[in-house]
C-alpha cells in the first residue's frame, strides 16, 4: 500500500475501491509475489528477509526503491524483482541523462546477479490525494526509463510500468457496473498516453486493489462483498460478481478496452488485508481474506472478463512501523509477518487450503526483556493535569501507537494502560535507553511483561548489549517526509 497511500474510488454502490488479484500458476507458489517495504524504525537485515522469501517459496518481490543493500542481498537468489523509482525522483527522471544514469547504477550494474524483470516508475502518482503533483512528471519519466532500458540492451526483458491505485478508473453512477468502466476524466489524456506507451513496449499495466478500503471508506459497503465466500452479488448484464476484487479488476479491463487495449497484460501490484489499526483490520478478517484469495489464484479462476492466471503481489510482507498514517492507522499493519519477521496467522501460499504456519525469520535478536510503564506513583508528583497527556502525545509522535485506536488490538486499555503502551513504544524505538523511560518522572522501567490479553507490549529487535540513536533519527526523518507529502497534497 509506499510507500503510498491509498484512496478508493466508487465503482457504483458496491465498487467503492478495493482489491485485486494475486495468482499462483497451477497451484505453484512461484507465481505469487510479495511487496517488501522498508519504512520501519528497526529493519531485519536484508539477507534475513531474502531467506524468509526463499523459506516460504516466494519467487517474486516488488520493492519501493533500488536500495543497494537490498539488491546485494537478492543477488544469486533467483527471486524475480520489480525495482522502483520513488515519486520524489520522477522529476529528475524527466531528464534522459538522469534516467540513463539511474538505469546504469540500479539495473545494468546488478543485471548479471539479480533477476530484475520490472521497473516501477513512481508509486500511485495519480492518487487524488496528491492533487496532481505528479501528473505531468510520470509519463516523461516512464518514457525515459524505458528508452534507457532499451538503449542498455535490456529493454526486451526488463519493462517499465507505473503502479497505479484503483482510483484512476471508475464506473458512472448512473451505470455502476464493471463493463461501464473508464479512466477518470481529469487524468484521461495522461492515462491514454501511458496505456498506449505500455502497449507499444509490450509492458504490463500495474494496479493496486484494496477491498479492505471499501469497508473503511463506506459504512454502507456490504461486508461480505470484500471477501470471497460471502452472499452479496452484483449483476452486470447477466454476469454475476460475488466479490469486489473481481468487480474492481474487470472495471479496469473495461477501461483499458475503451482505449483499444482490452487484451493488455495486467499485474496486481498490491493486494492484502491489514491486521490492526481499525475495527475491520484484525487477524480473523485477514485470515478469511487470504483463505479466499489464495485458492482462487492457485486455481487460476481469474475474473469473469479474464479467466485464468493473474500475476499478483501481496501487500505486504512485513509490517512497517514508520509508514505515514495519513490514510489510516492500519497503514503500519499490512504485513503477513510482524515487525520481527514472525508469522501472524496460518496461510497456505500454495493455495491448497491447508492451515500452514509460514516460516519466520531465523536467529532474530531482541533488545533486553524490559518494558517502560507508567509509574504508579508518578502522577502524585504532577501539578499539571495536562502533563500525562502531553507526555503520551510526545511518545506517540515518535513511535507507533496505532494499536491504541478504536477497534484496534489495544483499543480497550484504560488510561494507565494507554500511557504505559505509549511510553513503552517510545522506549523500544529508542533502543531502551534509560533516559527514554522518564517522561518527567511519570515512567519507570520494569522487567515484568506488562502485555494485556489481546494487547501485546512488544520488545523491539536489535542488539541486546548496545543501544543506538540511529533508529530514532530514522523515525523522525520518515515522519518529516510523510509530513512533507501531506503538505504537497493540500
Amino acid at each position: 500500500m509506499s510507500n503510498r497511500r491509498k484512496q478508493s474510488t466508487t465503482v457504483g454502490i458496491f465498487l467503492c475501491i478495493t482489491i485485486s488479484t494475486l495468482s499462483l500458476l497451477s497451484g505453484d507458489v512461484s507465481a505469487l509475489g510479495v511487496n517488501w517495504g522498508t519504512m520501519a524504525t528497526h529493519q531485519l537485515p536484508p539477507k534475513t528477509v531474502v531467506q524468509m522469501l526463499k523459506d516460504n517459496n516466494v519467487r517474486k518481490v516488488k520493492l519501493f526503491d533500488a536500495d543497494t543493500n537490498t539488491m546485494v542481498a537478492l543477488a544469486g537468489s533467483g527471486i524475480e524483482v520489480m525495482v522502483a523509482i520513488p515519486n520524489d525522483q520522477l522529476k529528475a527522471m524527466g531528464s534522459y541523462n538522469r534516467a540513463k544514469d539511474w538505469v546504469r547504477r540500479n539495473i545494468t550494474r546488478f543485471n548479471d546477479d539479480v533477476k530484475i524483470k520490472y521497473v516501477a516508475v513512481g508509486n500511485e502518482p495519480f492518487l487524488t490525494a496528491y492533487n496532481g503533483s505528479f501528473l505531468n512528471l510520470t509519463y516523461p519519466a516512464l518514457f525515459n526509463i524505458q528508452k534507457a532500458l532499451n538503449e542498455a540492451g535490456v529493454g526486451d526483458f526488463i519493462k517499465a510500468t507505473v503502479p497505479l491505485n484503483a482510483d484512476v478508473y471508475n464506473s458512472p453512477l448512473e451505470n455502476p457496473v464493471p463493463s461501464a468502466g473508464s479512466f477518470r476524466q481529469d487524468i484521461f489524456e495522461e492515462m491514454k498516453l501511458i496505456v498506449n506507451f505500455l502497449a507499444h513496449n509490450k509492458a504490463p499495466f500495474t494496479v493496486n486493489i484494496y477491498p479492505f478500503l471499501s469497508l473503511y471508506l463506506s459504512s454502507d459497503f456490504p461486508f461480505d462483498y470484500a471477501f470471497f465466500n460471502g452472499q452479496n452479488t452484483v449483476s452486470d448484464n447477466g454476469v454475476i460478481y460475488t466479490n469486489v476484487f473481481d468487480a474492481n479488476f474487470d472495471t479496469l479491463l473495461a477501461s483499458l478496452k475503451a482505449l483499444g487495449h482490452g487484451d493488455m497484460s495486467v499485474i496486481v501490484g498490491e493486494v492484502g488485508w491489514p491486521t490492526d489499526g481499525d475495527k475491520n483490520a484484525n487477524i480473523p478478517n485477514a485470515e478469511r481474506f487470504y483463505t479466499g484469495l489464495l485458492p482462487k489464484l492457485a486455481a487460476n479462476r481469474g475474473t469473469p472478463m479474464r479467466p485464468g492466471y493473474i500475476e499478483v503481489y501481496l501487500f505486504g510482507f512485513i509490517d512497517e512501523d514508520a509508514k505515514s498514517i495519513a490514510p489510516g492507522n492500519f497503514e503500519r499493519h499490512w504485513g503477513i509477518f510482524k515487525y520481527d519477521g514472525q508469522p501472524k496467522f496460518p496461510a497456505d501460499l500454495s493455495g491448497a487450503g491447508q492451515k500452514k504456519i509460514l516460516t519466520g525469520a531465523q536467529n532474530v535478536q531482541y533488545l533486553q526483556n524490559q518494558w517502560c510503564m507508567l509509574n504508579p506513583d508518578g502522577l502524585t508528583f504532577s501539578n499539571n493535569t495536562n502533563q500525562l497527556g502531553d507526555n503520551v502525545n510526545y511518545a506517540c509522535t515518535f513511535s507507533d501507537c496505532t494499536a491504541l485506536g478504536y477497534g484496534s488490538s489495544c483499543g480497550n486499555l484504560d488510561e494507565v494502560g494507554n500511557a504505559s503502551y505509549a511510553f513503552n513504544m517510545y522506549f523500544q524505538v529508542q533502543n531502551q535507553k534509560a533516559e527514554a523511560c522518564d517522561f518527567e518522572g511519570l515512567a519507570i522501567i520494569t522487567t515484568r511483561n506488562i502485555s494485556r490479553e489481546q494487547c501485546n507490549f512488544p520488545i523491539q529487535i536489535g542488539d541486546p548489549t548496545s543501544g543506538h540513536s540511529d533508529h530514532n533519527h530514522r523515525f523522525i526523518g520518515l515522519a518529516l517526509v510523510s509530513m512533507l507529502l501531506l503538505f504537497m497534497a493540500l
